[in-house]
């Protein structure tokens, strides 16, 4: 009964179809015009950067993981000025003028502990100090190489959080430009849509315009033979002139309509085509729990929640470390030596170990330590509450699209066949009134149904596509194919490097 009830509409629609006009200039399907938004309209281009933003900010955190090699320089450090001397002679501080000419190089190779929050460094420099008010006016101080760590103890570890922050914001960057090119689709559909229909009202403007003249003509004979009254021909009159009207509206409107759409696709404004009206898919009807669970692990909303509640314990951590007793630790092993040339600098290096703590121990503080934590933790607790409110209100979301959507092929093939026999009563009443049996009020009622019956299947199918793509946003799931929807990352950073 289903597949004769299925038969039945696809023939309706495809008489339809058939009854259109043939197009004269170069079709464009809907499939077509999204291909092209998605590769040069202003959306995707900015998709495309807001991406790239994340991808480069990613790249920086794995950066700051790897070694880093610094290598500083001071090579002109010159000073003139009056310094305390002490006079051994007369047991008595003097100034005396000093002049020196200081220079200094050196490398650092640092690399950051990801677990513990410290550092890891090692150091090789060389300083140069020229003194001319001395007889020995060059002296060199180096050190070969440093070795050492900085650790904080007790203290907040920033690298940790970003650890578990950072390829969760990447992935939630890449499931959003995924989800991205579907608001575009979703964009698209609707500007295709709105030219179709301008489209549509325009063709049919142009027949009742022709329709009308030649019911006016009819209207006239018969007026002289009195088979109409004289107000029923002012009528076709008037009826006439308003065809005019309203095809210079429809024409107005539909040139709007294709300069929304080549002005989001990015082309020349005088560029022309033809919208050509699509089908819908085939018996597809999606399944509520299937959706559900692909948009719980697909959705970058819910990766956007999850991120949430890490930064949330991040700054409750943060607020918790930074109440208490905190410490850094130092220590470092080298070697040093000086001389007055530049080769004794290196020879026979004496060791230079270095040890060292600082302590912070909060005494007293008037409970701002304290006010600062239990603001991170409402704020924590705060941030719970929204994202299970957040999860409840996706969830039911996701199921209303779906069931919108299922619900919109009913509803279109009720359009389908509505506009079917709207337009054979259409047909049938024109050839009544010909034949003088029923009034211009009653055609011109079963022509506005005509129309109105086609717009409502026009904008059933618009809606029946705009609900496929947004299903398609929440769950990033091709439900055609059957996969999952995906992008060339690699092309696309590649494209920009």
């Amino acid at each position: 009964m289903k597949q004769k009830s299925n038969q039945i509409t696809n023939i309706f629609i495809g008489l339809l179809l058939f009854s259109c006009p043939v197009l004269a200039q170069n079709e464009l399907s809907m499939q077509e015009v999204m291909l092209l938004a998605r590769k040069q309209s202003l959306d995707a281009f900015r998709s495309k950067n807001i991406f790239l933003t994340s991808f480069w900010e990613f790249q920086s955190y794995k950066s700051s993981k790897l070694p880093h090699l610094n290598w500083y320089i001071n090579p002109v450090n010159y000073n003139r000025k009056m310094t305390v001397r002490y006079d051994y002679e007369n047991n008595v501080d003097v100034y005396r003028e000093q002049q020196t000419l200081s220079s200094y190089t050196g490398l650092n190779l640092s690399q950051v502990i990801t677990v513990t929050g410290g550092t890891v460094f090692l150091e090789s420099d060389i300083y140069r100090l020229q003194n001319f008010n001395s007889e020995s006016a060059n002296s060199y101080s180096s050190t070969p190489f440093r070795i050492g760590i900085t650790q904080p103890i007790g203290a907040y570890n920033p690298y940790k959080w970003k650890k578990k922050i950072s390829p969760l914001k990447y992935e939630k960057a890449k499931q959003e430009y995924v989800q991205s090119v579907q608001e575009i689709n979703s964009r698209a559909v609707n500007l295709y849509f709105s030219l179709l229909l301008a489209k549509s009202r325009k063709d049919i403007a142009a027949m009742n315009v022709a329709t009308a003249d030649t019911l006016y003509q009819m209207g006239k004979k018969r007026f002289e033979i009195a088979s109409i009254q004289h107000e029923e021909l002012l009528d076709l009159e008037l009826s006439k002139f308003n065809s005019t009207i309203e095809l210079a509206q429809a024409e107005k409107d539909l040139e709007k309509a294709r300069f929304n759409m080549l002005s989001f696709l990015g082309k020349e404004s005088d560029e022309n085509f033809e919208p050509v009206l699509p089908g819908m898919i085939d018996d597809l009807q999606i399944d509520i729990a299937h959706a559900f669970e692909l948009a719980q692990r697909l959705n970058p909303e819910i990766l956007g929640l999850q991120q949430k509640m890490l930064e949330a314990g991040s700054a409750l951590e943060k607020a918790k470390r930074e109440s208490r007793f905190n410490a850094d630790l130092n220590l470092s092993y080298g070697l040093n030596q000086s001389s007055d040339n530049f080769s004794g600098a290196y020879r026979d290096p004496l060791d230079q170990q270095m040890a060292g703590i600082s302590i912070n121990v909060p005494l007293l503080d008037w409970g701002d330590a304290k006010g600062r934590r239990q603001m991170a933790y409402s704020r924590k607790q705060v941030t719970e509450i929204e994202v299970k409110q957040a999860l409840l209100d996706f969830e039911q979301e996701v199921k209303l699209k779906v069931i919108d959507f299922n619900l919109q092929a009913k509803v279109v093939r009720s359009a389908a066949i509505a506009d079917s026999l709207a337009q054979q009563s259409y047909e049938v009443t024109k050839k009544r009134f010909m034949l003088g049996k029923v009034d211009v009020l009653r055609l011109t009622n079963s022509m506005k149904n005509s129309q109105q019956a086609k717009e409502n299947y026009i904008n059933s199918l618009a809606t029946y596509w705009r609900y496929f793509y947004e299903v398609q946003q929440y769950t990033l799931y091709d439900f055609i194919n059957q996969q999952t929807l995906e992008e060339d990352f690699d092309m696309l950073i590649g494209n920009n490097n």
